[in-house]
């Protein structure tokens, strides 16, 4: 982040109801417009998504949504960082450990709890924690899984 920002107190976003791909392309491409216009400058952005056939789409349609702001958006298969320094990355939550960026945007998060009830709160952590200083979360459903009902107050719409 540039010096002259205060990164203390902002508040992680939550995206509910993206079922279509289009929505949720929107939704993400309007909240990166936002951490650029309120930052000045794109920092490092990770997507992270549950499985691999979701990262060459949501990269292609990022790209589409984000051209004329000349942002690109790359898949980075098994955690692979890939293309240019200021590129949106997406990646498998599972390959993210070990990474930090300034955004990071955790994708149907309520798919991830019914397919990996296991390893949910696992996920959620190490996704989480991969943040510096925004955090996005969308779910497929209108609601927030039950398993994060608790901290739901805790987020805004947007930045």
């Amino acid at each position: 982040m540039p010096e002259h920002l205060e990164n203390e107190g902002v508040k992680p976003v939550f995206g509910a109801d993206l079922a279509s791909s289009a929505e949720l392309i929107e939704w993400l491409g309007d909240r990166i417009c936002e951490i650029e216009d309120f930052s000045g400058q794109l920092p490092s952005i990770a997507i992270l998504v549950n499985e691999s056939a979701s990262m060459a789409p949501i990269a292609a349609g990022l790209s589409e949504r984000l051209e004329s702001r000349n942002i690109r958006a790359v898949a980075c298969p098994d955690g692979q960082v890939m293309g240019q320094e200021n590129d949106v990355r997406v990646f498998e939550v599972e390959h993210i450990k070990g990474l930090e960026f300034e955004a990071v945007f955790f994708v149907d998060v309520d798919k991830l709890e019914q397919r990996e009830p296991d390893l949910f709160d696992k996920y959620i952590y190490v996704g989480a924690t991969r943040a510096a200083t925004y955090l996005g979360v969308t779910c497929s459903d209108p609601t927030v899984p039950a398993s994060l009902s608790h901290v739901q107050h805790l987020f805004g719409e947007r930045w």
